[in-house]
């Protein structure tokens, strides 16, 4: 494994879990990274980087929070040399639609024709020879893929297929269906009404490389930092190395350190810290109400396995962020000023959000009894009254939701930030 040596920016906006995800993983490695706001880089921050790292998380909502002068900040900065590697949200933020960048003439497959609901390990199949990204990697080595999106290649040779999908691993799901032999797809697709067969993905391209300008730009729908995948972690840390070099202005990988001013310092505010490992345990009893009433069971420790109808993804990254916050205000005796107050008006919210979910969860365990049911539309007016309530009716959420995980994800950027200058 090639030693990385580039400077890279983590894009934090809107990626939530995967961000978190992204962070453990790179500090694990030794990387030399930032967290970068969309605020940073319209503020020409990347200029300092080799590589803009872009997590998982949704495309559009990763769009609008860089705007247009964003947007172009990142166009400019990799046609002038700089490396954009993405993961799945990441991957579709840079291609070829109404919220992409358009870095390569890429589009998403159209959503009936995709496989919408897999997640769990899924085998490679490397294609490009002797690719660097390949180093110390068999073929046919399972990775991991979370709900992956799938690509649109157009015609010609502009775009390089690094590796295509393979076979599913034996812990793989399709929606809440474990996927095993004799599976009868085609009368599950029949009951669920979408596509869940994982033989439609297979020979389908997972990671591509194209140039934008003299910059390079992978993307991959397979989250190579998955924690405890050390295959995983070894091909992230290849594509790391491979993507750095070869900006044209800026310092590049000599800007070693810290591009932005060292955050806030923590003040001691004992009942702040109390509330943050109150917040903790109010989503360890909500894992264990789902948990008792067989709605979801714990498939890694960051992660749910849910039963369709259920809105899981959303569950396990706000327990997972209320987790760090409680685990990172404990370690440092307090948070900041700003979060001390935040943390407070948290408190509130998610208690509420918490109480009411778990009507909801009530009602749509009800609802599974009489056949399935959709995570988004319900033929039940209570259970879609409180769906809206706390997501909206929209797939990339809003409601309640989204007011907690935004003053929680502000909360932890800051925390993270002081972690990575080491206080």
């Amino acid at each position: 494994m090639e030693k990385n040596t580039a400077k890279v920016a983590v894009f934090w906006d809107q990626s939530y879990l995967w961000g978190l995800i992204a962070f453990r993983a790179f500090r694990a490695e030794g990387v030399d990274f930032d967290l970068f706001t969309a605020d940073d880089i319209r503020a020409g921050l990347l200029k300092g980087c080799d590589l803009l790292f872009v997590p998982g998380g949704w495309a559009s909502d990763k769009m609008a929070a860089l705007g247009e002068d964003g947007a172009e900040a990142i166009r400019i900065f990799v046609e002038g040399g700089g490396g954009y590697l993405g993961f799945c949200g990441g991957a579709g933020l840079a291609l070829t639609h109404d919220s992409g960048l358009g870095l390569l003439p890429v589009r998403r497959l159209p959503t009936g024709k995709r496989l919408p609901s897999f997640s769990g390990t899924i085998r490679l199949h490397p294609r490009g020879g002797d690719h660097p990204v390949w180093s110390g990697i068999e073929d046919g080595q399972a990775f991991h893929a979370w709900w992956p999106g799938q690509f649109s290649l157009p015609g010609g040779d502009s775009i390089q297929v690094l590796a295509e999908y393979g076979d599913p691993g034996p812990d793989a799901f399709v929606t809440d269906l474990p996927v095993r032999n004799g599976t009868d797809w085609q009368a599950w697709e029949e009951s669920y009404g979408i596509n869940l067969d994982p033989g439609r993905v297979r020979g389908e391209p997972a990671l591509i490389e194209s140039r934008y300008g003299a910059g390079k730009v992978l993307l991959s729908y397979i989250h190579f930092e998955t924690p405890g995948d050390m295959p995983g972690r070894r091909v992230l840390m290849n594509l790391l190395a491979y993507m750095a070099g070869g900006r044209e202005d800026g310092d590049g990988g000599k800007n070693s350190g810290h591009l932005l001013p060292e955050p806030p310092a923590v003040e001691r505010d004992a009942e702040a810290v109390a509330l943050a490992a109150a917040l903790a345990s109010e989503a360890l009893r909500f894992d264990r109400f789902g948990r008792e009433n067989l709605l979801w069971y714990r498939r890694r420790d960051w992660l749910l396995q849910w039963r369709r109808g259920v809105r899981g993804i959303e569950y396990s990254t706000l327990d997972a962020l209320l987790k760090e916050i409680a685990s990172h205000a404990e370690f440092a005796g307090g948070l900041d000023r700003e979060s001390n107050l935040s943390i407070r008006q948290l408190a509130g919210l998610v208690r509420d959000f918490y109480s009411v979910a778990q009507r909801l969860l009530m009602l749509e365990r009800l609802a599974m009894t009489r056949g399935p049911l959709g995570p988004l539309r319900c033929d039940d007016p209570h259970i879609q009254e409180l769906r809206n309530e706390l997501f909206s009716s929209d797939r990339r959420c809003g409601g309640r939701y989204r007011q907690i995980a935004g003053i929680a994800d502000a909360i932890l950027l800051r925390q993270l930030r002081r972690s990575l200058y080491g206080s």
